[in-house]
């Protein structure tokens, strides 16, 4: 499903990625950089995994490891969803509402806008895709309408360093995630054709 243009969402989301930046600095066995995928006609946020030490996912003997080795160039991909906090003023119903599963993390961005008129991300949510998609099927036409308020539990803090943030070593919980999605699925969304 063709995804429509719209400024405020890659506004939205290149905001999510600084925050999302904030929490690359706590790695433990892996590590996360972030960033907006320049090749993607919509906004997708890339999360490449490393390990502290370099060695290649294919050449360390951790189990888990192995497995994401299989992610391709371990870039784990993430789509920006968009959950007004406000006045809606924007129909973020058909952009929100998909088809294809290719991204294996939803980044559920709540906005809302300043005084100015500008929009900034207010709260961020980061489900895997298995948990995005627990207890949800595509309608009749085989798409998917994902209620988005109902993600709280996965919420991150927008400033790690100044709020609790529960998920404070992100790249191991990702890291976690893929592997639980790997062992549950046998493949990775974002490598499906």
């Amino acid at each position: 499903m063709s995804l429509p243009q719209n400024p405020h969402r890659l506004s939205l989301a290149k905001e999510a990625v600084e925050i999302l930046k904030r929490y690359e600095h706590f790695s433990s066995t892996y590590q996360a950089a972030f960033s907006l995928d320049p090749a993607s006609e919509a906004p997708r946020i890339l999360a490449k995994l490393t390990r502290p030490d370099a060695v290649p996912f294919a050449q360390s003997g951790e189990a888990s490891d192995q497995k994401l080795a299989h992610l391709k160039d371990q870039t784990a991909v993430i789509r920006p969803f968009y959950l007004p906090q406000m006045k809606r003023l924007f129909d973020e119903d058909s952009v929100n509402s998909f088809s294809h599963v290719d991204f294996d993390f939803a980044a559920i961005l709540g906005y809302a806008q300043k005084e100015d008129g500008s929009l900034f991300v207010k709260s961020l949510f980061l489900p895997s895709t298995d948990a995005f998609l627990t207890r949800h099927s595509p309608d009749e036409a085989g798409v998917y309408h994902i209620p988005l308020g109902t993600f709280n539990a996965n919420r991150l803090s927008i400033d790690p360093r100044k709020s609790f943030a529960r998920f404070l070593y992100l790249a191991e919980r990702m890291g976690e995630a893929l592997e639980y999605q790997y062992d549950k699925q046998g493949f990775f969304h974002s490598c499906r054709g």
